[in-house]
């Protein structure tokens, strides 16, 4: 898989209804999902890629993350990720993945500071900010997650995550 195809869409974190038996609207419970295999468009690479490209063998890391979480060997996808940002901290897609594989072993403060560094590297995204609502619903923090999920409706208001948050949260 080509940088481009790892880098363009970072993982989504998806959530569960609860049970509709139950009399109140139960709080969400998030759905650790495998990262998505994305193909963009042929040649989609951004300025900042062009201008640094990320290392090959970070690239080969996240590549043994990805198999690894697909595998749901949360443990070693987390080994793999850490090496991937290790190699190149600059490595925006590292961090997201590597903050979803921290989410699914319940390592919710160390999953925010991953999806914190990938918004540090580069301009606002939608989907980290919805992964960070999700990660901060998770940890209890409602709050926080609900300023993180307009935040991510403003840049895009069709991004189906943030948009669930929002009607589980704001109604």
């Amino acid at each position: 898989m080509s940088h481009a195809q790892m880098s363009l869409n970072p993982p989504f974190l998806h959530l569960r209804s609860p049970a509709e038996s139950e009399p109140e609207m139960a709080p969400l419970v998030p759905d650790w999902p495998e990262p998505p295999r994305a193909e963009p468009p042929a040649g989609a690479v951004s300025l900042r890629e062009l201008q640094h490209p990320i290392a090959k063998k970070a690239l080969r890391a996240a590549y043994e993350g990805e198999q690894f979480s697909q595998a749901h060997n949360i443990p070693k996808a987390i080994e793999k990720f850490e090496k991937a940002v290790q190699i190149d901290p600059s490595y925006r897609d590292g961090h997201c993945n590597l903050g979803v594989q921290y989410a699914r072993a319940g390592r919710f403060a160390d999953a925010r500071a991953e999806f914190q560094k990938a918004l540090d590297i580069g301009p606002p995204a939608a989907p980290i900010y919805a992964n960070l609502a999700l990660t901060l619903i998770a940890a209890g923090e409602i709050r926080e997650a609900q300023d993180l999920a307009r935040k991510a409706l403003d840049l895009d208001p069709g991004n189906r995550p943030a948009q669930r948050i929002a009607q589980a949260i704001f109604h």
